[in-house]
């Protein structure tokens, strides 16, 4: 099988030299050569044509954000940001994320070959997932008119589920969405379809560093007609309104009499991820699964599958994003191994069916 061709491109001259050594543990990964900057680094691309680039973004001569651009227009090529923890770094990466990079490692804080060590095989599992990407197909999938979708909304017709157990009448008045690698942008082509009259709320679990999720809420609440937060503890859910659940804490849903209540907590803590698409669904399977709609979308791993199958058994509506468009189709093909998904839709009609689902 032949190796993953990596092009290492930092300002950082410590760096250019100790990531590919770090990248080169692995025996799939093989850096092909450096570069100092965006100007550089195009022009190695040109003539070198790597699988998989890891790109700095505060460089000299042409940054990483201009560079990214130029590349993605050309000769789009699966990118991982190495992006700073600060609240501007974040930001950064997000535009990053929204220019067609596959995902981010968050620098560490110091300079040494220890430092760099802590996010080695974090920095490895992201240039092996890049290389694998559907970045074509995810990043056409991305660009879809708010106004195509309003003038048919209206006209849609109820999708033909793939599972022929029963779904229950009642409307849905929750979605869950889940995901991970490429999730930051599938949720910029959904939640600013939605209309401000959307008469379900919303709570999602995106798989995502510390730091980065104040800066995604705030740039999802600018994009959209609904309200877009930061889950706090004990929030009543409101239609029209999606909340985003803090890293390192998992987001839950209660009922209290008639009202359904956000509850943050860091247990379980021996899950792969926190928070985790499987602790969320799962308690939206005790307390209201036919109630609810689950949404699973681009990422790596199966986080959410199981879960996914506990709503669907009890009678809610499941959607999985579809292979064809999903950056990384592994949450998904799991939820759908799994038993647990009703439909798998492209990217752009998932908006369109959460509208259709909340309204009946």
């Amino acid at each position: 099988m032949s190796r993953i061709r990596v092009l290492v491109v930092d300002d950082s001259s410590f760096l250019r030299r100790y990531l590919p050594r770090l990248l080169e543990r692995d025996p799939e990964i093989q850096v092909i050569g450096t570069a100092s900057d965006g100007v550089e680094c195009l022009q190695k691309i040109k003539e070198l044509k790597p699988d998989v680039v890891t790109l700095d973004i505060v460089m000299p001569v042409m940054d990483g954000l201009e560079a990214l651009k130029r590349l993605m227009a050309n000769s789009p090529t699966p990118v991982v940001m190495l992006s700073s923890k600060t609240y501007e770094g974040a930001q950064h990466t997000l535009e990053a994320l929204s220019l067609g990079a596959v995902d981010f490692v968050t620098k560490p804080s110091g300079p040494t070959s220890l430092d760099i060590d802590k996010v080695g095989l974090e920095l490895i599992e992201k240039v092996k997932t890049a290389a694998s990407s559907n970045l074509k197909n995810a990043m056409a999938a991305l660009d879809v008119p708010r106004d195509k979708f309003h003038s048919i909304i209206e006209t849609l017709t109820p999708t033909i589920p793939v599972s022929a157990r029963p779904i229950s009448p009642l409307r849905k008045r929750l979605v869950a969405i889940a995901t991970s690698t490429g999730g930051p942008n599938a949720l910029q082509a959904i939640l600013p379809m939605l209309p401000e009259t959307l008469k379900a709320a919303i709570v999602i679990v995106q798989h995502i560093a510390p730091g980065f999720t104040a800066p995604l809420v705030g740039r999802l609440n600018s994009m959209s007609e609904i309200t877009v937060r930061e889950a706090q503890d004990g929030l009543k859910l409101t239609p029209g309104m999606a909340l985003l659940s803090p890293a390192e804490l998992h987001l839950t849903i209660e009922r209290e009499g008639h009202e359904l209540v956000v509850r943050l907590k860091p247990e379980p803590s021996d899950t792969l991820h926190r928070p985790s698409a499987d602790v969320l669904f799962r308690s939206i399977a005790r307390c209201c699964a036919a109630e609810s709609c689950a949404v699973i979308l681009t990422g790596m791993g199966d986080d959410g599958a199981m879960g996914m199958r506990s709503i669907r058994d009890g009678g809610g509506y499941t959607i999985a994003q579809d292979e064809a468009t999903s950056l990384v189709y592994g949450m998904p093909r799991q939820a759908v191994l799994a038993g647990g998904v009703v439909t798998s839709l492209p990217l752009d009609r998932i908006a369109m069916e959460i509208a259709r689902i909340t309204q009946s």
